[in-house]
């Protein structure tokens, strides 16, 4: 696992002249080690607009099937309206991708890791593919941050982001999103921004320049308090208590586990814990709770941000994304809730 003590500090401040979203765009090229960046209105559009500048009609992309609910409803509705096939692979299977490959694929998109399931996916087997046949491959890092996973340094071509779950960190005001790249990536997705109305608010830019100013030292204190809670739940796993299963990439027990530590420098903010009682006892356990914020479980704005976050999943289980409150605070807190 890579130290994220060695990476260099961020350097927001540039020359007198420089301008503000100037220095945002270069300190994330140098983030996610890419020639250029760009900061766009939303995640939303840093989606849309990368897609538009790599894919033409009668063109076919490989995602994964693993994503958020947002970007499959985009694959599967907007894309093909625009003359876009797409195929879901199951990036379990080593053979997945390529079993799915067309003469008229163009592009090979991943999400790691993926909300909700904190599953990360192997990079390997779409880069050998990509690099093979010459395709693009795009990968959202959004709740990873490049603090904790850098795709450029595993073979993906673009990076995107959802920058108001970690890079801003705080949850609050205006939407961005950003896309990492080579230059000429970035000026054929500049002129797609620019044609579909794009463009980030000037505010938005600069909520993202604070954010960016602490983001290393957050996610450092994000991981430490994930790791001390996750292996609190998987101490209580052990018991006849209410704690079924625990899921968090930092465990030996997950099942992309070695991924992790292959490829991440930190294990991340996103832990999931499963109740033996099912709905009922989550309900009940989200309603006793007092430190963590509890939200729904579409809403991913305070996702890795600064405040501690709880939401309810299917078949008996609630996420946490770990904000910047004491590992004890929040053990006591879901010891109470879960009693």
């Amino acid at each position: 696992m890579r130290d994220i003590a060695a990476m260099p500090p961020l350097a927001l401040n540039g020359g007198p002249d420089e301008r503000a979203d100037e220095a945002v765009v270069r300190e994330l090229a140098q983030l996610e080690r890419t020639e250029s960046a760009l900061v766009l209105a939303s995640g939303a559009a840093a989606l849309a607009c990368t897609m538009l500048a790599l894919l033409r009609p009668g063109d076919h992309l490989l995602a994964s099937r693993w994503l958020r609910a947002d970007t499959r409803h985009f694959f599967e509705h907007e894309l093909p309206a625009l003359g876009v096939r797409v195929s879901f692979v199951d990036p379990a299977g080593t053979r997945s991708w390529r079993r799915s490959l067309t003469r008229t694929t163009r592009l090979v998109y991943l999400e790691s890791p993926v909300d909700p399931t904190t599953r990360l996916v192997d990079m390997r087997p779409a880069r050998t593919l990509a690099r093979e046949i010459g395709l693009a491959l795009v990968v959202d890092a959004t709740l990873a941050s490049p603090v904790n996973f850098r795709p450029v340094e595993h073979g993906a071509d673009v990076v995107l982001h959802s920058a108001r779950p970690c890079l801003d960190g705080h949850g609050e005001g205006f939407a961005a999103g950003v896309v990492c790249g080579s230059t000429a990536v970035i000026d054929e997705v500049r002129t797609k921004m620019r044609s579909w109305g794009g463009e980030p608010h000037p505010a938005a830019v600069e909520q993202l320049a604070r954010g960016l100013k602490t983001l290393r030292v957050r996610v450092a204190t994000q991981n430490a308090t994930a790791l001390a809670v996750a292996q609190w739940a998987a101490e209580k796993t052990m018991t006849d208590g209410p704690l079924r299963a625990v899921y968090y990439p930092g465990l030996a027990t997950h099942p992309d586990h070695a991924v992790a530590t292959e490829c991440f420098s930190g294990h991340g903010h996103l832990i999931t814990i499963a109740l033996r009682g099912g709905d009922f006892a989550v309900g009940t356990a989200l309603n006793r709770l007092q430190w963590f914020r509890v939200q729904d479980a579409a809403r991913a704005a305070r996702l890795g941000g600064v405040e501690s976050v709880a939401s309810p999943l299917e078949d008996g289980s609630i996420r946490l994304s770990i904000g910047l409150d004491a590992a004890s605070t929040l053990i006591g807190d879901l010891t109470q809730a879960l009693e």
